[in-house]
């Protein structure tokens, strides 16, 4: 059964005169000229008319964390081995089940077992995990080696995941950070894991767009070769781009795991 979804089914215009909309709410409070100018410029260049029409709260309630545990039973290992890069106060982390578990950030409020960066983790990190879920730094740069990072400690048949894989328009894409709600543009991971030998990966219609792969080879040589290309691209790209890539309904790819 082909369970792969196209993407652009969900692709909606914004209205002819959003644009104007946008730029006026964005600059109401300005009394500078000049600011008013730079914001106005800003928002038109990074301005795309298209968007993704998928309200997350409605489109399934199953979550990240179920996900993740339910890779940690598919192990088979009791209490196997689990690692979360980005805990913003272990809300996700504290969900796991799992007692073999380590949390990453470099944010002393986020209450992580280990504080510091993903590279300070991974560079003095000898361990080996079963389980590991990717939600760092939102730049493409960054997950980038965040995955390579992740492959090289993870055990075969373990399970790698990422969030914010679907960025559903210009403002939630971009950086530096300019919407609440914020995937930056690490999308681009996505397009070089469908591209990557050695592992079943999909991104699943829930929470933000859930990568989830499973590692099915011992050593895994994450595809790097669009890297230069894909550092430069913005959300125009990835509406185009994501046609690789095998996005699946929640419930199918809950019931139906890897």
């Amino acid at each position: 059964m082909d369970s792969k979804i196209n993407l652009n089914k969900y692709y909606s215009n914004f209205q002819e005169n959003f644009l104007d909309h946008v730029i006026k709410e964005s600059t109401k409070n300005l009394n500078d000229q000049n600011k008013k100018k730079q914001n106005s410029d800003f928002i038109k260049k990074i301005y795309f008319n298209k968007f993704v029409d998928i309200k997350w709260n409605e489109i399934t309630s199953l979550k990240k964390s179920d996900f993740i545990n339910k890779a940690i039973i598919n192990t088979k290992i009791k209490d196997p081995n689990y690692l979360e890069i980005g805990s913003f106060r272990n809300q996700n982390f504290n969900l796991i089940k799992t007692e073999n578990k380590i949390s990453v950030d470099p944010d002393p409020n986020a209450g992580a077992t280990f504080l510091g960066t993903s590279d300070d983790f991974f560079f003095q990190n000898n361990k080996k995990f079963d389980v590991i879920f990717v939600d760092g730094l939102h730049h493409y740069d960054q997950c980038h080696k965040d995955a390579i990072n992740s492959f090289n400690c993870l055990n075969k048949n373990g399970y790698l995941f990422f969030h914010d894989l679907v960025p559903r328009n210009f403002f939630e894409e971009y950086i530096p950070q300019s919407s609440p709600v914020w995937t930056g543009d690490v999308w681009k991971v996505s397009i070089e894991l469908a591209k990557t030998k050695g592992i079943i990966f999909k991104v699943i219609l829930a929470d933000h767009g859930l990568g989830m792969l499973k590692k099915i080879e011992e050593n895994v040589n994450f595809f790097t070769d669009d890297k230069k290309k894909l550092q430069n691209l913005r959300f125009k790209d990835f509406m185009e781009l994501n046609e690789i890539v095998n996005y699946e309904k929640a419930e199918f790819a809950y019931e139906n795991f890897i």
